[in-house]
C-alpha cells in the first residue's frame, strides 16, 4: 500500500462518523490533537509525540503525499539526509508503538473524545473520525508494513490471502460450522491421545503440550530465572505496645505480630520488582525440585525467612536467613536492628527493605552470585537457556572483552528470537547495543547502534511495562540520542516501578550529573553508594565526573582510584580528566592513549565523542579543551554521530 493519496487512503481529513464523510474543521482537530499530547499515553513518550504532531500539521496543511518513512524520519525524528528506511526500521517501528498508544487511549481516557485520530496500517497519514457517540473499530493489530526504496510502505500482503471462493455469501456460511467441527474433532483426538500416553508415557504427553499451556510455573522454569519463596515470618520477645506509641501509615499497630507479617509481605513485594528473579507468589507453586545436572528444573531456588525480635523499648531486630532449597545449605544471613517503632513506620521499612535487596536481589548481589556459580559447575551458559544468556551478558559488563560482547549478544538474540515475549532479553540487547558507542563494542550492524539500541528498549517496554529494568535502558538510550526529556521522563519511571534498586538510583544519579544536574546526581549517588558499597565500574565513573566539574581534584582523583581495569573506556576518559585536572599530565596522556587504543573513535572522531557522552554545551566545551590540551585533535566528521 502506498502512502500516496487514493481514494481509499485518507490524504486530507476525513471523518466517518455519519452516512457521508464529513471534514472536521483543522481547529477543532487541533484541540483533539492536543488532547491525545496530553495523555498519559503520549506525555512519557516525546518521540511519539513528535511524530504524532509532524504527521496531523502535514496533513492539515495539505502535505500528506510528503507524509512518508524517510520525511518523518528527517523532519520529524532528526535524521540527517543519508536515512535510508530500507536499512533503518526506526519509523516503522514508532508508527507501530503510536497507533498502539493511540488505541489504548482512544479505549481509556479518550472514549468521550469527539474526534479520533487514526492513523491505519500500511500508512502513516492519520484519519480524523468524527466519533458521534459510537466509537469506529481500528483494525486488528499487525507487524508493521515493510518499506518500499522510497520509504512507503509495500503492497505486499502481511498474510496469505483466503481462496476467491471463501469470499461467496454461501462459502462464508458454511466457514464457522466447519471450523467448529474441525475444533470439536481436534479436541476428541488431544482427548484420546492424552488418556492414552498419559498412562504409558507421562513425559511423552507433556512433549505434546505446546508451552501455552503449560503452568506458570513451568513456563518460568524455561528461562532457568532463579526461584525465590518468601517464608513466613516469625516473631518473638517483647511486649506489645498501647496504640497510642505506635504509628504508620495503615494506622495504629497494636502488636509485634504485625510488624513481622507487614515486613514479610514489603520484602517479597519488593524481591518482584526485580527482572533478574522469579518470586513464587505461595508454596503451593513452587516447582518438583530436581536440581541434578540435566533437569529441567531451575538450579537455583532459594528460600528467604525471617525473625522479628520485639524488644521492650519498641525497636526490632530482624534476622534473616537465604537457603539454598536444592542443597539445603544456608547461603546468607544477617541481623538488622535499624528499626525502630514510632515516627515513620513505613519509611523505616523501605529503608530496611532496599538494604536487604542491595544485598541478595541486585546483579552483584547474593543469588545472582550463588545461581551464576551452579550455572557454571551444571556446564556453564550454554546449558541454561535465556538465563544463560543474561549471565554472558552480565559476564561482559565485568571484563569488558570484545569476544564475550559477542558471546552475549550472538546468545540473546536466539534467544529472543525462539521467544518473542523475552523482555528481558530485549532489555540487554539494547545495552549490550549501546555498547558499541560507550565502549566501542564491535557492532552488530551497519545500522546506526543508537537506533538498533531504540527499538529493542521499547520493545522491552512494550512487552513489560512494568519494569524498571526495561525503563532504565530507554534512559540510556534516551542520553545517547542526545534526548533529554527522554531521559528524565524514563529516569523517573525507573525510580518508581523499583523503589528498592539502588543501582537505578545510582544510575540515574549519574545521568543527572552528565547532564548538568551535579547537586541533585551526586545525591543520588551518595545515598545509594551508602546502601551498596560494591557498586558497578559506572557508578566510579559517575563521581570522577561530578568531582571533575565541581573543580575538585583531590575528590576525582580519590573516585578515579576505585576505577580499576584498562578495557573500559568511560573509565580511562574519566581518569585522564581527573589526571589532568591534578596536573599529572603525563599520567593523563597515557589514559588517553590507551582510551584511543580501546575506542579509535576518540582520536578519529573526538568532538562527535564529546557531544555524545556530555550533551550540555558547557560541559561538553569544557571536556573538549582538556581534550586538546592532552593532544587529542577537534576533527568533526559524522562517523560517531551514526
Amino acid at each position: 500500500m502506498s502512502d500516496s493519496p487514493t481514494a481509499d487512503s485518507a490524504a486530507t481529513p476525513v471523518a466517518t462518523g455519519g452516512d457521508a464523510p464529513v471534514e472536521p474543521p483543522p481547529e477543532a482537530v487541533r484541540r483533539a490533537l492536543a488532547q491525545v499530547l496530553e495523555s498519559e499515553e503520549l506525555r512519557s513518550s516525546p518521540q511519539l509525540s513528535t511524530i504524532l504532531r509532524f504527521i496531523v500539521e502535514a496533513t492539515l496543511q495539505g502535505r500528506a503525499d510528503a507524509i512518508k518513512g524517510y520525511t518523518i524520519a528527517v523532519e520529524a525524528l532528526g535524521r540527517d539526509a543519508s536515512f535510508d528506511p530500507q536499512t533503518d526500521p526506526i519509523v516503522r517501528v514508532e508508527a507501530t508503538r503510536l497507533r498502539r498508544a493511540l488505541e489504548r487511549y482512544y479505549a481509556g481516557a479518550g472514549a468521550g473524545d469527539e474526534i479520533e485520530i487514526a492513523v491505519p496500517r500500511g500508512s502513516y497519514v492519520p484519519q480524523f473520525v468524527l466519533r458521534r457517540g459510537s466509537e469506529a473499530p481500528l483494525a486488528p493489530e499487525t507487524e508493521p508494513a515493510a518499506e518500499t526504496e522510497d520509504g512507503a510502505p509495500s503492497d505486499a500482503p502481511l498474510s496469505p490471502a483466503l481462496p476467491e471462493s471463501a469470499g461467496a455469501p454461501g462459502a462464508r456460511r458454511r466457514l464457522p460450522r466447519l471450523v467448529a467441527l474441525g475444533t470439536l474433532f481436534l479436541l476428541a483426538v488431544l482427548l484420546v491421545t492424552a488418556f492414552t500416553v498419559d498412562m504409558v508415557d507421562p513425559v511423552g504427553w507433556r512433549a505434546l503440550v505446546s508451552s501455552a499451556a503449560l503452568k506458570p510455573v513451568e513456563r518460568a522454569n524455561r528461562l532457568g530465572m532463579p526461584m525465590i519463596e518468601v517464608r513466613a515470618f516469625d516473631s518473638t520477645g517483647g511486649k506489645p505496645l498501647p496504640p497510642s506509641e505506635i504509628t504508620g501509615s495503615a494506622g495504629a499497630v497494636t502488636s509485634g505480630d504485625f510488624t513481622a507479617r507487614a515486613l514479610e509481605v514489603r520484602v517479597r513485594d519488593a524481591l518482584a520488582h526485580f527482572d533478574l528473579l522469579d518470586v513464587l507468589a505461595s508454596p503451593d507453586v513452587r516447582p518438583a525440585l530436581d536440581c541434578g545436572p540435566g533437569s529441567n528444573s531451575p538450579h537455583s531456588v532459594f528460600a528467604l525467612g525471617g525473625l522479628v525480635e520485639n524488644h521492650d523499648d519498641g525497636s526490632i531486630s530482624l534476622l534473616l536467613r537465604l537457603s539454598d532449597m536444592c542443597d539445603g545449605t544456608i547461603v546468607w544471613s544477617r541481623e538488622f536492628d535499624s528499626l525502630k517503632r514510632g515516627g515513620d513506620v513505613t519509611a523505616s521499612e523501605v529503608a530496611l527493605v532496599r538494604d536487604i535487596m542491595a544485598a541478595i536481589a541486585e546483579p552483584y548481589g547474593v543469588i545472582q552470585a550463588r545461581a551464576r556459580a551452579q550455572v557454571m559447575a551444571a556446564g556453564g551458559p550454554a546449558s541454561a537457556g535465556p538465563y544463560g544468556c543474561v549471565l554472558l551478558a552480565y559476564s561482559y559488563w565485568r571484563s569488558y572483552r570484545p569476544e564475550e560482547h559477542e558471546r552475549a549478544r550472538a546468545c540473546l538474540e536466539a534467544a529472543v528470537a525462539a521467544d518473542r515475549g523475552f523482555a528481558l532479553g530485549y532489555a540487554l540487547l539494547a545495552e549490550l547495543t549501546l555498547d558499541e558507542i560507550r565502549n566501542a563494542a564491535p557492532a552488530a550492524s551497519p545500522k546506526p547502534a543508537a537506533n538498533r539500541a531504540l527499538a529493542a528498549a521499547e520493545q522491552a517496554v512494550e512487552l513489560a511495562p512494568t519494569s524498571s529494568l526495561a525503563q532504565r535502558v530507554l534512559m540510556h538510550v534516551h542520553f545517547f540520542r542526545g534526548e533529554r526529556g527522554g531521559v528524565l521522563a524514563a529516569g523517573e519511571a525507573a525510580l518508581a516501578l523499583n523503589p528498592y534498586d539502588v543501582d537505578v538510583l545510582a544510575d540515574f544519579g549519574g545521568q543527572l550529573i552528565l547532564l548538568g544536574e551535579v547537586e541533585r546526581g551526586e545525591a543520588m549517588l551518595a545515598s545509594a553508594t551508602r546502601i551498596a558499597p560494591g557498586m558497578p565500574p559506572s557508578v566510579d565513573y559517575y563521581q570522577v565526573i561530578a568531582a571533575y566539574l565541581r573543580g575538585d581534584a583531590p575528590g576525582a582523583a580519590a573516585a578515579a582510584d576505585q576505577l580499576m581495569g584498562e578495557g573500559f573506556a568511560p573509565g580511562l576518559l574519566a581518569r585522564a580528566l581527573a589526571a589532568h585536572l591534578a596536573g599529572e599530565e603525563d599520567a593523563a596522556r597515557a589514559d588517553i592513549r590507551r582510551l584511543t587504543e580501546v575506542a579509535p573513535l576518540w582520536a578519529a572522531d573526538t568532538d562527535a565523542m564529546v557531544a555524545r557522552f556530555f550533551p550540555r554545551a558547557e560541559i561538553a566545551r569544557q571536556v573538549r579543551e582538556d581534550l586538546v590540551a592532552l593532544g587529542l585533535p577537534m576533527r568533526k566528521t559524522s562517523a560517531a554521530a551514526n
